[in-house]
């Protein structure tokens, strides 16, 4: 698991190459914090050192990193400076190693993103990236690797301080090995740092290296602090004041203060400071003090510090409620603690969870009564177990656990469980102001047993290159993860749009890796939309909350794919809509990319043309007219049109006008000739022109112009018209560099504007045929209610309610009377067409991991973005309407694989049923 392979990383080995040892110029330290919040300095860097007698130019050299296993060297060159004798450069790294202690100005700085305690660094004479995993000879001068097993001569195990420091302040340089390197970070040095000589010359160094001692139990402890010399001191020798100084120390009850003088004799290197701590047996977490030297005669700097670390020895008695604490992170982190009477609730391969017996739960509903029990292996004990233990507090980028183990003794087998806490419609909140654990939904449920009974699917598995079929997100209320009306939590409305209302982005989702316990076999599908039962345990893995269940059974599966009903022929009139994302031909283009991911070679483009056709006969089961969208020209949807009537026998002609859009894709038809008579196409608005704030100019306003298609079918006339208004990007809110306010403001206007000319083109034919069924279909991109910002449906639909959008319409609806939005007409839950993962960043109790995995709470939303809206003729033929599900809801990788409709775009199309003898359907249909 990816827990045991962090572990092993931070064990690694330290390790250097043979082959440079009379090298002048050397790496004398190495530091990679990894984003590390327990690091010491405030970046990663490398430090360089000029071991020799002469003078060294280092034009035309570089400083190179790749991981421990890498191959691929990162160059950061090294121009213009010549390294006297003794003389140190310091280059700064990219990350921030989460530390306090700043950097000295650093001679240069390089963009690598070091990670910590696996690394490999070599100095090179030359600016060509190096090869290999481990190289040596020709331009490789030093070469320092950390936690490498593929460079020989293992010099020690790293430590949590990611630092590899060279002896003898840069001077010891005996071949690379144990005896040259201490796995503890020095104080990083430039060019300004006085040089010093090997063997001798100028201004000797004077330091004073931290300590970390056990406090004892009785009396006093001698923490004896060495002030070292990086040669013998000179004439009239060094002397310095010293004194104590309080951290989390105090003197007086943690320690005794020390102050006085010191000195080191003329041709002396070293001399020792005492401070006696004062033993206790009282539980308390780790303290620190620090000796301050300062006046330094005789040697540089002239003051220096360095800190003790009181490490408490004493083992108090604490429940599982009292270690977690009613915040995100345990009060008791880093004491070693005793927790008893627990019982063993799930086993993993390297830990288990333990949980407090019922009779032993506090009474705040903050604090959780379970924790994890990190082992390294696998552990010796079974589900069911009562245990005593003894180890570690720690957090694990944020999941508290008990590591270390010092001492484990099982008192009892086959006990009952604890009571699994139940989630439910109400646990955990979908109230995102009233969340169940305070600040965030799950932090009070850490560790503890979890128990869904009605549970659903609310995204299929994601997919990643060692996990194929990933995390779930699921709900725990029997709700899909739906979009709802307002603005995007955690905006609010304002004075522009005061009734918009806050989407809270349904806090109450979380994830189910389903087979990292076991309960289900790995790479197992689970499509969204199926329901299940479950118990786990609730944990914190890498930044999400995750439960890992021990049981879990899809009690109804959404079986993919999921047809709409098939048509019934006669008068019923079967209208769809189907974002083909980006149906394109195989020619390139030299102003743009059509195709989804580039251009199709002929073997991409036949292929996905099959699986459109498997979608549009098996999924929407081969409607009467089809509105088409993202089609590139009339030439491939020829083609798609002839290989349905390849596959089904059925005849369509296809349709389509040729647009604006900068990507090359378009709106279309493809008919039924044998069921619509009289077809007459009509682009709209094509030319028409908006001023555009971007460059103060009149463009072009529709980038993919609507299409009308009037038709007759079983001797009565109607009117569809596909739309695809501009994308959502850049609507919600500024994100970053690339979605300013600016650009925000212009495309909110952008799709006003779009949805006003199209809602007057809607109302026109409205007002010269009244009588005639007229549906407004297509990608909207757009909810059916408002985002609170410009709700274009709404617009275009006539419902537009100036005081839930930031952009007013100033005048009465356009449409009168209103269109009807026939999604309305299908169950909450299956109110989508569009999955879109909301990225909300580090927000109630999620957080982004050092390394990188995510950006905090992400959560899928399924959203319609996909409509039809009826005018009142067509509403009253109305029998029914249906998504056909086959792309959202499956895991990402049997979409990927397919060669079926499943995953073949990114939205699901629909088909909506229309029948001219109501009577008729009424009776006989059996689908109200």
């Amino acid at each position: 698991m990816l827990r045991s392979v962090i572990a092993a990383t931070l064990m690694a080995l330290l390790g250097a190459v043979c082959g440079h040892a009379q090298a002048q110029v050397v790496i004398s330290q190495v530091y990679g914090g990894g984003g590390n919040g327990g690091s010491t300095f405030t970046h990663d860097f490398m430090e360089i050192f000029n071991a020799g007698p002469s003078a060294q130019s280092l034009n035309g050299w570089s400083i190179q990193y790749t991981s421990s296993s890498g191959t691929t060297w990162i160059v950061t060159n090294l121009t213009n400076v010549t390294l006297q004798p003794g003389q140190y450069y310091l280059i700064q790294q990219a990350q921030g190693a989460g530390g306090t202690t700043p950097l000295p100005t650093p001679d240069a700085t390089g963009t690598v993103a070091m990670q910590g305690s696996n690394v490999k660094v070599a100095l090179s004479n030359s600016t060509a990236a190096l090869s290999g995993s481990c190289p040596s000879g020709g331009a490789v001068q030093d070469l320092v690797t950390t936690g490498s097993a593929n460079c020989p001569n293992p010099a020690g195990a790293m430590s949590a301080v990611n630092s590899a420091s060279r002896n003898g302040n840069g001077c010891t340089n005996t071949g690379n090995n144990t005896l040259d390197f201490t796995i503890a970070p020095a104080a990083p040095r430039n060019t300004a740092t006085p040089a010093v000589p090997c063997g001798g010359g100028g201004t000797p160094l004077i330091s004073m290296a931290n300590i970390a001692l056990p406090e004892g139990n009785t009396g006093l402890t001698p923490f004896v602090f060495t002030v070292q010399l990086s040669q013998p001191a000179g004439a009239g020798g060094v002397s310095f004041s010293y004194t104590t100084q309080d951290g989390t120390a105090l003197a007086g009850v943690d320690y005794n203060t020390a102050s006085g003088n010191g000195s080191i004799a003329q041709g002396s290197s070293s001399t020792t400071i005492q401070v006696d701590v004062i033993a206790n047996t009282a539980t308390e977490p780790d303290s620190q003090f620090s000796v301050q030297l300062s006046a330094v005669s005789g040697a540089l700097p002239a003051t220096l510090s360095a800190t003790a670390t009181i490490e408490d020895d004493d083992i108090g008695t604490f429940a599982i409620h009292d270690i977690q604490g009613s915040g995100s992170a345990s009060p008791n982190a880093g004491q070693t603690v005793n927790t008893n009477g627990n019982i063993v609730t799930a086993v993993d391969t390297n830990g288990f969870f333990i949980q407090a017996r019922d009779a032993s739960a506090d009474a705040d509903p903050m604090t959780s009564e379970g924790i994890y029990v990190f082992t390294g292996s696998v552990p010796t004990v079974q589900v069911a177990d009562e245990i005593n233990l003894t180890a570690d507090v720690s957090e694990f980028f944020g999941l508290t656990e008990l590591s270390n183990i010092s001492a484990l003794s099982i008192t009892s087998t086959g006990n009952a469980l604890p009571t699994a806490i139940v989630f439910d419609a109400s646990r955990p909140s979908q109230d995102v102001n009233a969340l169940s654990c305070g600040s965030s939904n799950f932090e009070c449920y850490e560790g503890m047993r979890v128990q869904i009974d009605n549970g659903i699917v609310a995204r299929a598995n994601p997919s990643f290159g060692t996990d194929p079929y990933a995390q779930i997100f699921v709900s725990a209320s029997g709700e899909r993860s739906l979009r709802t009306p307002g603005v995007l939590y955690p905006l609010v409305p304002g004075v522009d749009n005061p009734a918009a209302g806050t989407f809270g982005g349904n806090p109450h989702i979380f994830e189910i890796d389903a087979d990292a316990l076991g309960a289900v076999p790995p790479n197992t599908a689970i499509t969204g939309g199926s329901r299940f039962s479950a118990t786990g345990v609730m944990t914190y893995t890498f930044g999400d909350y995750e439960l890992w269940p021990t049981a879990f059974s899809v009690t109804e599966a959404n079986t993919m794919p999921r047809a709409v009903r098939a048509g019934q022929g006669g008068d019923e009139l079967r209208i769809g809509s189907f974002n083909m994302l980006r149906l394109c031909d195989t020619q390139a283009n030299t102003t743009f990319t059509c195709g989804d991911g580039g251009e199709p070679n002929q073997a991409e483009l036949d292929l996905k043309v099959a699986r459109l056709s498997d979608y549009v006969g098996n999924v929407l089961e081969l409607p009467d007219l089809l509105a088409v969208v993202e089609v590139e020209n009339i030439a491939v949807l020829t083609q798609l049109a002839a290989k349905i009537q390849t596959d089904f026998g059925i005849i369509y002609t296809p349709y389509l006008e040729e647009g604006n859009d900068g990507g090359g894709i378009d709106v279309g038809y493809l008919v039924q000739s044998a069921r619509i008579s009289n077809v007459v196409i009509t682009q709209l608005d094509a030319t028409e022109t908006w001023l555009d704030p971007d460059d103060g100019q009149l463009d072009t306003l529709h980038d993919r112009p609507s299409l009308k298609l009037e038709g007759t079918f079983a001797g009565q006339n109607f009117a569809t018209i596909v739309v695809h208004p501009k994308s959502r990007s850049c609507v919600d809110a500024p994100t970053g560099a690339n979605c300013t306010q600016a650009n925000v403001d212009r495309n909110r206007l952008k799709r006003f504007t779009q949805a006003r000319s199209i809602a007057l083109r809607v109302q026109a034919e409205q007002v010269a045929q009244p009588n005639r069924p007229l549906l407004v279909i297509g990608d909207f991109n757009d909810y059916q209610f408002s985002d609170g910002f410009v709700n274009i449906t709404g617009l275009i639909a006539g419902t537009y309610d100036d005081a839930a959008n930031v952009i007013d319409l100033g005048t009465p609806n356009i449409v009168t009377p209103a269109l009807w939005n026939a999604v309305t007409s299908l169950p909450a839950n299956e109110q989508y067409s569009f999955l879109f993962t909301q990225q909300f960043g580090a927000i109630l109790g999620y957080t982004p991991p050092p390394s990188g995995f995510d950006t905090g709470r992400d959560v899928p939303i399924m959203q319609v973005l996909d409509h039809a809206l009826l005018n009142e003729p067509a509403r009253a033929l109305f029998t029914g309407f249906e998504y056909g599900r086959g792309d959202l809801d499956a895991a990402d990788e049997d979409a990927e694989n397919s060669t079926t409709a499943i995953g073949v775009s990114d939205h699901d199309g629909f088909v909506v049923r229309l029948v001219l003898d109501r009577i008729f359907a009424d009776s006989f249909g059996g689908d109200q």
